[in-house]
C-alpha cells in the first residue's frame, strides 16, 4: 500500500475538519446516531421483526438510497426467502459467536437481495472497530491506495476477504 499517500490524505482531511468543524460535527453525530440505532436490536429483536420493522430497518441504510422504491427491495427479500429465514439470518449474521467467516459466507448463500454494501454497513454499525465498510466507494479508494488483493466483483468479496481488509493488524501497518 502507498502509506505516504494516505498520510497526505489524512492529514489533508484532518486539516480541512480544523476549518469546518460545525460539518464535521453534523456528520459525526449522524453516524453515531445510526450506530446506536443498529446496536439497539438485539439479536433477538431482530428475529422478532414485523415487515414493518424490516422495512424500517433496511431503508435506513446508505446502500439503499439507489432505490426510489425500498418497499420493493423488503416485499421482494420476503417474498423470496420468508421473513422468519430473513430476520434470523440477518440476526446470525450480527450476533452469532460463529466466525465472522463463516457468518459472512452463511448469509451470501443463504439471501440473495443483501449484498456486500448492506452486509458490511450493517456489520460496521454494530462493531464498527472490526469491519470494514465496503461499497464501491470503498474499492476505488483502496485500489487508488494500492491495496493489493481487491476484489473486484462483490462475488469475490468472501468471508475470509472480508476479515483481511478490516483487520486491524491491516490498518496499523499503514502508520
Amino acid at each position: 500500500m502507498k502509506t505516504d499517500l494516505l498520510k497526505k490524505h489524512v492529514a489533508n482531511y484532518f486539516a480541512h475538519m480544523k476549518k469546518v468543524p460545525k460539518a464535521f460535527e453534523k456528520d459525526l453525530g449522524e453516524r453515531q446516531e445510526r450506530i446506536a440505532y443498529y446496536r439497539s436490536w438485539t439479536a433477538e429483536k431482530i428475529r422478532g421483526m414485523t415487515a414493518g420493522d424490516l422495512y424500517e430497518y433496511i431503508s435506513r441504510l446508505w446502500a439503499m438510497r439507489i432505490w426510489g422504491n425500498k418497499q420493493y427491495v423488503v416485499s421482494k427479500l420476503i417474498d423470496d426467502h420468508g421473513l422468519k429465514s430473513v430476520c434470523d439470518s440477518i440476526s446470525d449474521l450480527l450476533w452469532s459467536k460463529a466466525p465472522l467467516e463463516k457468518r459472512w459466507d452463511t448469509f451470501r448463500k443463504t439471501i440473495s437481495g443483501i449484498g456486500p454494501a448492506m452486509m458490511s454497513e450493517l456489520l460496521c454499525y454494530v462493531e464498527p472497530e472490526k469491519n470494514l465498510l465496503w461499497n464501491r466507494r470503498a474499492y476505488v479508494a483502496l485500489n487508488y491506495l494500492g491495496v493489493p488483493g481487491l476484489p473486484r466483483y462483490n462475488y469475490q468479496l468472501t468471508g475470509a476477504k472480508h476479515v483481511e481488509l478490516s483487520t486491524p493488524r491491516r490498518q496499523s501497518s499503514m502508520r
